[in-house]
C-alpha cells in the first residue's frame, strides 16, 4: 500500500507501507506459535488456549489480555498464582482442579485440569461438596522455567494472533523493570 503526504509548498512524500496480512508472520511470531502449541517446558499454552486459529478454548480469551496489556503485564499474568477461573472441586471420593464450563439442571460441564490435557467432565451438581478458589492447581507458565526471548517470543505470537501487531518484543520488555 502506497500513502502520498503532502507536507506543504506542493512537496508530497510518498511512504510504502507493508501490511501486516501481506507481509505475513515474522520469525519471532513464528517462533511464539511454536512455543504456544507444542512448548518442550511445561504444558502448552494451547491445551488450554485458543488463538488465531489454534488450540483449546477452555482458559481465559488471551486476544483480549494480549489486545490490552504490555509485555511485562503479560508475563505478571503468566506467573499468577490466583486464578478467577480455576477452581478446586471436592467429590466423596476425589479432588480435583477445573474451570466451569456451564451448567444445565443439575449438570455441571467441568473442564478437569487435573489431567496433562484437560479433560470436560459432566458432575450432577449434588455429588459436589465444595467448590473453592484453587489452592492445588497452578497456571503452567509459573514455573515453566522460559527464558526471556521465550516470553518475548510467545508474547510476539499473542500480539501478532490479537491484533496484527509485528512490532518485534525485545527480551528486555519482558524482564522486571530496574
Amino acid at each position: 500500500m502506497r500513502l502520498l503526504i503532502h507536507v506543504g509548498c506542493g512537496v508530497f512524500f510518498t511512504l510504502q507501507l507493508v501490511a501486516a496480512a501481506e507481509a505475513g508472520p515474522s520469525p519471532q511470531v513464528e517462533r511464539g506459535r511454536e512455543i504456544f502449541l507444542n512448548s518442550k517446558k511445561g504444558t502448552p499454552c494451547g491445551r488450554c488456549h485458543s488463538l488465531a486459529g489454534v488450540g483449546k478454548a477452555i482458559g481465559p480469551n488471551l486476544g483480549t489480555l494480549a489486545s490490552t496489556v504490555g509485555p511485562r503485564g503479560l508475563v505478571m499474568t503468566f506467573k499468577m498464582t490466583v486464578y478467577a477461573y480455576v477452581k478446586d472441586y471436592a467429590l466423596a471420593t476425589e479432588t480435583f482442579s477445573g474451570i466451569e464450563r456451564k451448567k444445565e439442571g443439575t449438570e455441571i460441564e467441568i473442564y478437569d485440569l487435573s489431567q496433562p490435557t484437560p479433560v470436560l467432565r459432566k458432575v450432577d451438581a449434588k455429588r459436589i461438596i465444595s467448590a473453592k478458589q484453587t489452592r492445588l492447581w497452578k497456571h503452567p507458565p509459573a514455573g515453566a522455567g522460559y527464558t526471556s526471548q521465550e516470553l518475548a517470543d510467545l508474547i510476539g505470537f499473542l500480539k501478532w494472533a490479537a491484533n496484527g501487531s509485528v512490532t518485534e518484543i525485545k527480551a528486555s520488555e519482558v524482564e522486571p523493570a530496574p
